[in-house]
């Protein structure tokens, strides 16, 4: 029996290995079928669960804190002229710069060591005023003046005080080194004074925050 070529189509008699017209091969051995390709699994789109949430924001940024602060500073200083208290005033700045500041970031979770840190920069800015306040100040007065400006005050709160060693600070103050060791003493608890205040009402605005949110 013949059977045809599969290359030129003529005639081959069974089992002759070559074709005697255009000499191909006869004997073919079938290859393994090709694999049907899978059909690719569809992505699979996973549902964000209910109960996840989004971690919240824990760093501050100090770029948008600085604002609040600043607005902060003008109510803490607004505080102070009519209560008449430092501490008050500079307690009340460090409390609203977190206020302020969650309203900016309203998903911010401000810890109170975070609010603390916010207050301490409100503090530290009310003493960059008043410093600079001072430097100007300094600058269009003569030394005498300064000095009987700031022997006068100490004058006026000694009346009112019965302790001894206020005069101790009057004879200090009267010589030229004790002027100004007496000076940077100030400042230097001035600046300790408004950081503490400050960030103690920064460090209650976060936590009355905090808990505001957990009820």
């Amino acid at each position: 029996m013949e059977h045809p070529c599969h290359k030129c189509g003529a005639g081959v008699e069974d089992g002759t290995p070559f074709c005697p017209r255009c000499n191909a091969p006869q004997i073919r051995v079938a290859g393994p079928s090709s694999l049907t390709p899978v059909a690719a699994t569809p992505n699979v789109m996973v549902e964000q669960s209910a109960s996840y949430t989004t971690p919240l924001p824990t760093a501050l940024d100090w770029h948008q804190a600085f604002p609040c602060a600043a607005i902060a500073l003008v109510v803490g200083v607004f505080v102070i002229a009519v209560s008449k208290s430092t501490g008050l005033g500079m307690l009340t700045a460090g409390f609203l710069s977190v206020v302020l500041y969650r309203r900016r970031y309203p998903l911010t979770h401000l810890t109170a060591g975070m609010g603390a840190r916010l207050g301490a920069l409100t503090g530290g800015l009310a003493f960059g005023v008043l410093a600079v306040i001072l430097a100007l100040w300094t600058a269009l007065r003569s030394g005498k003046e300064i000095h009987d400006a700031f022997l006068n005050y100490i004058q006026q709160n000694s009346a009112a005080s019965s302790d001894p060693r206020m005069q101790q600070v009057l004879d200090l103050f009267n010589t030229p080194d004790g002027f100004a060791f007496i000076m940077v003493l100030t400042l230097i608890m001035t600046l300790v004074a408004f950081l503490i205040f400050s960030s103690v009402g920064g460090a209650l605005g976060a936590f009355l925050l905090y808990r505001k949110d957990r009820m």
